[in-house]
């Protein structure tokens, strides 16, 4: 037999609570912003060249990515994550926390999300400090989402361009 369900997200659970409880800014009352970059690819960009695309603080609940790109090589293919900040000391936190191996062969003038390519859709609320792992707090850091190409000589040259749209946890 099977039963009406009236299942409520954190969001709406906290909205019906007594005495009510606040949604953090991540989750609700909140405006989406976006974040756009647009990099150059080289014919000569060996495997593990890093793009940088843009720059998102910890406390931020990504709500998608999405990307489009020139035909860029016989086997091109990329990971999209996160490393730190070149000021920060620029070292790869993840850098197949969003996608791996997505492939830049044929070209897509289209914006292809990729947001939960590797991630499970039940992270959606969470915030980058909660997606990345091994951490108890917000750090309270900058983090660049970056594409790290995977094999040595697959890119060719062509314009990747890659869309970021989030929600300060701040």
């Amino acid at each position: 037999m099977t039963a009406i369900a009236n299942t409520k997200s954190v969001a709406v659970g906290n909205a019906d609570t007594t005495p009510r409880i606040f949604n953090p800014a991540h989750l609700t009352a909140n405006y989406v912003r976006q974040a756009v970059g647009t990099v150059e690819v080289s014919a000569n960009d060996a495997a593990n060249s890093v793009y940088r695309f843009a720059r998102l603080r910890s406390s931020d609940r990504i709500s998608s990515i999405a990307e489009a790109h020139d035909a860029l090589g016989a086997s091109a293919a990329t990971n999209i994550g996160l490393y730190r900040t070149q000021a920060d000391g620029g070292a790869v936190v993840n850098a197949t926390l969003f996608a791996s191996g997505l492939s830049l062969v044929a070209a897509s003038s289209v914006k292809t999300g990729v947001t939960f390519q590797n991630l499970d859709v039940i992270k959606a609320e969470k915030r980058l400090w909660e997606l990345i792992g091994g951490l108890n707090a917000d750090p309270l850091v900058d983090y660049d989402l970056c594409y790290t190409v995977t094999n040595t000589g697959a890119t060719g040259a062509g314009t990747l361009t890659c869309w970021v749209d989030y929600v300060s946890g701040n």
